[in-house]
């Protein structure tokens, strides 16, 4: 037996070929720095693998420091910002307006956007501890993916709420009961900072006792309402600002709609119709119920939950720009499990490997692609370019709707688990 994190799992097995590995997150640090520094040292790289690097590092944090910049001057910040590059207003919540009190400005973009990075690193490598050589590969795949490449390259501050929630875990497996309770205050601080982490609170239906959870439901329903009425104003500023994500480094429901001309509410408020209609359906036909995880699994069943969480609220409700695959992370340790756990029902063991494939084609369909299209320019015209990138694009859309429903099959049997401990205890 070894231990991860606190947790007891079986020793690594070799089987048809699969190497152990001594180790193993050293390997797959040295892999990952590698990787990256390649990109560092020949930076055409990035545009090969769908990411434009603009000659600069940190964009995505500079433009934040810009903001506090121009709130210093006395300057509109929810306006077009004169001291970034792009001249790009400020379009989170007010909060990040606070980074300047700390004495912050642009000339600190490149140690920030360093310890950003490396932080975010150490919190990855922290969950991902590959034990054989296959795991190594499917654990380099999510890391060294473009998407988690784009946050990196940009310095872009869902990398920051990666890091913020990675003790949320840790805090809901404590011993401590007032460590338990810290679990919502962490919800809550990365919802005011960029709203959609409040579908982390899902996971805070994992609780030891009904008792305990109805006390942390009452405090996370008082601390998200503090939150929405703090930012609620933040919309306004920027709303009609904000990026809209676009091509091949996006993702979102309403992206098959959208790239074939319809756009506005009508496809938004189907695709959340859609997304709850297939929860209900996986609530009602109990897909997983005769499945529960170990207590070896509890760690990495709990930070999938908490990645899928993220993601799937994000993708059901919005476009966004590829980077939040970040969140990827979470999800490989517990689908590397179930795929190769035999004790698990056979249909478990099929819906992780589908969930492991789809997840492979989110991170590199759309790179692959921006490779085949970067080798054909000036092969062919630019018209026949954006038509190409328009059905590679389409065509990856039914696999990401494949993969967010294989995702709602996890997330609604973990909140109906949790519900029927809630009642359980009231009855």
């Amino acid at each position: 037996m070894s231990a991860d994190h606190g947790n007891v799992v079986p020793a690594p097995v070799s089987a048809g070929g699969d190497r152990p590995l001594r180790r193993g997150w050293l390997w797959l640090a040295s892999l990952a720095a590698a990787y990256l520094s390649a990109f560092a040292f020949y930076p055409r790289l990035f545009f090969a693998l769908g990411v434009n690097h603009y000659d600069a590092w940190f964009l995505d944090t500079f433009a934040l420091l810009a903001s506090n910049d121009a709130v210093s001057r006395g300057l509109d910040p929810y306006a077009p910002n004169p001291l970034d590059y792009f001249h790009r207003p400020h379009v989170y919540s007010h909060w990040w307006l606070h980074l300047r009190d700390l004495g912050l400005t642009r000339a600190d973009v490149r140690w920030l956007g360093l310890t950003l990075v490396g932080t975010f690193l150490c919190a990855a490598l922290w969950r991902l501890r590959p034990q054989t050589l296959r795991q190594l590969l499917w654990y380099g795949a999510v890391l060294c993916s473009s998407p988690v490449l784009l946050a990196l390259d940009r310095g872009n501050n869902d990398l920051a709420i990666f890091v913020l929630l990675a003790p949320l875990v840790p805090c809901l497996l404590s011993g401590h009961r007032a460590w338990r309770m810290a679990a919502p205050f962490l919800v809550t601080a990365a919802a005011m900072l960029k709203y959609y982490p409040a579908a982390a609170a899902l996971v805070l239906l994992a609780a030891p006792d009904a008792r305990e959870l109805r006390s942390r439901l009452v405090i996370t329903l008082l601390l998200l309402t503090f939150a929405g009425l703090s930012v609620a104003g933040d919309l306004v500023g920027f709303g009609a600002l904000a990026p809209r994500p676009e091509g091949l480094m996006s993702f979102g429901a309403t992206s098959f709609f959208n790239e074939l001309g319809w756009t506005g509410w009508a496809p938004k408020l189907l695709c959340v119709g859609a997304g709850l209609a297939a929860a209900a359906y996986c609530w009602n036909r109990r897909l997983l119920q005769d499945w529960a995880p170990t207590p070896a699994q509890r760690a990495d069943w709990l930070h999938f939950v908490l990645g899928a969480a993220l993601l799937a609220g994000c993708f059901f409700t919005s476009r966004n720009f590829a980077y939040r695959l970040i969140f990827s992370v979470w999800l490989a340790p517990l689908l590397w499990l179930l795929a190769r756990d035999a004790a698990s029902p056979p249909r478990i063991r099929r819906l992780a490997r589908g969930t492991m494939g789809l997840l492979l084609i989110a991170l590199w369909w759309g790179p692959i692609g921006s490779a085949i299209l970067f080798r054909l320019i000036g092969a062919v015209g630019h018209a026949t370019l954006m038509l190409l990138a328009k059905w590679i694009f389409l065509v990856e859309q039914p696999f990401d709707w494949a993969l967010f429903l294989c995702l709602l099959v996890f997330l609604t049997h973990f909140a109906r688990g949790g519900l029927d401990s809630l009642r359980r205890g009231q009855n």
